[in-house]
Order: C-alpha cells, then sequence, then structure tokens
C-alpha cells in the first residue's frame, strides 16, 4: 500500500478517534465542574439563608456577635464565615486558618459569589445582605471549600489518562493487525491474479504446444522410419552418419516430448515415506546420469521426518534442483538440511557454487529460461510446479561468488 493510502486508510481515522475521545472527555469534565459548581452555590445559598435567619433570630435576643459566631464557627465545610453592618464594615469572623480572610471590597461591590484560590485550594465565596430588624442591615460573607471537587477533577483527569492510554494501545493493535490482514489480503489477491494470468498463459501455451508437437511429431517419425530404410540399404561406411541423424532426430522428439509433459496438469498419488531415503535415492541418481561417483550431497537431520507427498514427483523436483547446484558447484559441497514443524517440512538445499545475479534470480523458475548452453530452461520450473501442486513454496536465496540456497516448504508436518 502506497504511504498516501496507508496515512488515509489507517492513520488518520485513528487520529480521528483520539481527537473526539480528547474532546468528548474535556467537554465531560467541563460539564462536571460547571455543575457540581452550581450545586455547591446552590448548598452554599440554602446554607446562608438558614444562617442569615438563625443569626438574625439571636440577634434579636440580644446575643453579641462573637457569641453567634462561635456556635457557628466549626460548620463542617465552611472554612471562613464573616459578619459586616451596613458600612461593609466587619463585625465578627471565624477562619479555619489563623489570619486568613480573603475579602475584597472592591470584588463585593460586583459580585455575590466568586471562586479563588487559597492555601486550602479553590474556595467558593458567597456574599449577601439580610435584615434581621427593620432599618437595619447586616452582611454574611461565607467561604466554602472546592476540596472535593478538585479531588474528583484530579481522579477525573487520571481516569481520563488511563482510558486514553489503554484506547491508545488497543487502537495501535488494532490498525497494525487491520493493516497486517489488509496487507495479506493485498498479497493474496495479488498472488492469486498472477496465478490465474500464468494459469490462462499456460493454458495457451499448452494448447499451442500440443498441437505443435503433433504436427512436427508425424513427419519426425516418418523421417525416423525413412532413415531406418536407408541405415539398412546404405553402405557400411555411411551407416554411422545416418545413425547421427536418427539420433539427431529422436533428441528433437525428446525436447518436444519434455515441453508438453511441463505444460500438462499434475495429478498427485500421495504416499507417506521418509525424506531420507528419497534424498539418497535422487543422490544414486544424480550419480548416475552425471558420471560422478560419490556425488558430495551431505543430508542432514535432527529426527526422522516423514513426508506425505507423490514420492515420484517430489523425487523428480529434488532431482532438478540437486542437479542444477551440482552443475554450478565445481569441487563443492551441496548440503542438505531437513526440518519438520508441526505444520510443514522445510528442505534447506546450500551449494558453495558461482551463485545467481539478481536479474536472473528472478527468472529461474520461468519455463523455457536457461543460461546454459545445452539447458532448456525446464529443470526448476518444474520444481517449483512439482512444490505448488503439493500447496508448498520455493525460494532462492544467492549471491555472485557465494553460492545459492534453495528453500522447499511442503505442508504437512
Amino acid at each position: 500500500m502506497r504511504g498516501k493510502n496507508f496515512l488515509l486508510f489507517f492513520y488518520l481515522p485513528f487520529l480521528g478517534i483520539i481527537i473526539i475521545f480528547f474532546v468528548f472527555s474535556s467537554l465531560n469534565r467541563s460539564y462536571i465542574k460547571n455543575k457540581t459548581e452550581d450545586l455547591v452555590k446552590e448548598h452554599l445559598q440554602a446554607t446562608a439563608e438558614i444562617l442569615k435567619v438563625n443569626i438574625s433570630h439571636l440577634l434579636k435576643e440580644d446575643y453579641s456577635v462573637n457569641e453567634i459566631f462561635e456556635s457557628y464557627s466549626r460548620e463542617e465545610g465552611i472554612y471562613y464565615m464573616a459578619l459586616l453592618n451596613e458600612k461593609k464594615e466587619i463585625l465578627s469572623w471565624s477562619s479555619r486558618f489563623e489570619g486568613y480572610l480573603p475579602l475584597s471590597l472592591q470584588v463585593i461591590e460586583n459580585e455575590e459569589s466568586w471562586i479563588i484560590d487559597s492555601p486550602a485550594g479553590k474556595i467558593f465565596n458567597f456574599f449577601s445582605p439580610f435584615f434581621p430588624a427593620e432599618g437595619k442591615t447586616y452582611f454574611l460573607y461565607l467561604g466554602y471549600s472546592l476540596k472535593n471537587l478538585e479531588e474528583m477533577i484530579v481522579y477525573s483527569r487520571r481516569n481520563f489518562f488511563y482510558i486514553f492510554g489503554l484506547i491508545f494501545a488497543v487502537g495501535i493493535i488494532f490498525f497494525m493487525g487491520l493493516y497486517q490482514f489488509q496487507r495479506n489480503y493485498l498479497e493474496k489477491k495479488r498472488e492469486a491474479e498472477e496465478e490465474k494470468r500464468e494459469k490462462e498463459r499456460y493454458r495457451e501455451i499448452s494448447a499451442f504446444t500440443s498441437g505443435l508437437a503433433h504436427e512436427i511429431k508425424n513427419p519426425l517419425n516418418s523421417f525416423s522410419l525413412l532413415l531406418d530404410l536407408l541405415h539398412k540399404r546404405m553402405p557400411q561406411d555411411l551407416r554411422a552418419e545416418v545413425s547421427l541423424g536418427k539420433a539427431e532426430i529422436q533428441k528433437v522428439s525428446r525436447i518436444i516430448d519434455q515441453f508438453t509433459v511441463s505444460l500438462k496438469p499434475l495429478r498427485l498419488n500421495k504416499e507417506t515415506f521418509l525424506l531420507k531415503e528419497m534424498i539418497l535415492y535422487v543422490r544414486e541418481q544424480l550419480a548416475k546420469e552425471s558420471g560422478k561417483k560419490g556425488v558430495n550431497i551431505q543430508y542432514f537431520q535432527a529426527s526422522s521426518i516423514v513426508l506425505k507427498a507423490d514420492k515420484g514427483l517430489m523425487s523428480q523436483a529434488l532431482f532438478n534442483i540437486f542437479k542444477n547446484s551440482l552443475e554450478a558447484t565445481n569441487d563443492g559441497v551441496i548440503s542438505i538440511q531437513g526440518q519438520q514443524t508441526k505444520k510443514k517440512v522445510i528442505i534447506r538445499i546450500e551449494d558453495s557454487g558461482r551463485g545467481i545475479s539478481n536479474e536472473d534470480k528472478e527468472r529461474i523458475f520461468e519455463p523455457f529460461f536457461s543460461k546454459k548452453e545445452k539447458g532448456m530452461g525446464i529443470g526448476l520450473y518444474l520444481a517449483r510446479k512439482i512444490v505448488e501442486a503439493h500447496g508448498g513454496k520455493i525460494k532462492v536465496k544467492s549471491e555472485i561468488g557465494l553460492g545459492t540456497t534453495f528453500f522447499i516448504q511442503i505442508p504437512g508436518g
């Protein structure tokens, strides 16, 4: 996926979710704060009304202001309170903090309630007049602690970061999983499309090759019969050349047969067998064909590996790979390593040959591609076709001068 599409499909939605969550959380905290302040104000107004009524009664009964405040100074939640006359002069006051009464005449001229910062945190202030007797005016000043509100806001903010971190982590995991799923889907889709195009291409090639092979082999067979007749009637000194011509015709016929076989669909006849037995058999057949005694193919495995596959076809696939490695290796070693997991068998074939260029590495499994003088480019193509027919994969890793390694994975561990 291109960078721009990745940004639009994954990053922007995730970023949008985070921003929406952040905005809603901020609005929610602001709403809670405002509603709580309104509730505190209502509570303080109700408390002030009750206090004003009680203080009015006590004043009528000739209690002194100090005596009145002595009984109310311990009211829970009230940090300080003061009683002012009509000139807004303080008659008496009490505070939980000795010597601390944050009363500003400038503020009380314009506001009935306000919030201040104090050593005890935020305090809600309420200032209102009352009339205990006709012609007399007093003012009551109260300060109510917002400590519980601040604790609630801190708790809410802490929970916000916890939830934000959790959502962020879950979001990262979800979107990365979604991205990986989408990548795998696109990769499989691409592979399926390539496989479909390849099948269609080789279906056309197969049909063309079958028709061409039929048209060519009929004259070749007739020509071969004619050479047989000529061989019988020719003088002895010319028979060798006639035999050589017949051999070349048979060679052309074999090439046509190989082309035809390589393009036919495979039919698997699976059986269960030991991988080591098949490796030893292929090594023996390769020694016979190459004419080299004791072909240096070393096989390693941690334990006995059982493979369920078409033994004949898999032997052919390994034979083609071994032969390719042997031809690329001069007095070297071909190392085979087998590994069995719960779901697959892995075969690693490594040689110390001349290696393959990056350009050729992309094409070595294509049919009819070969850099050898006498090669037809069928061997590795058939090897891949056989492995993929078993539901497996074949890959190659190579560098010029550092050898080549083939990796084969077959399902069925």
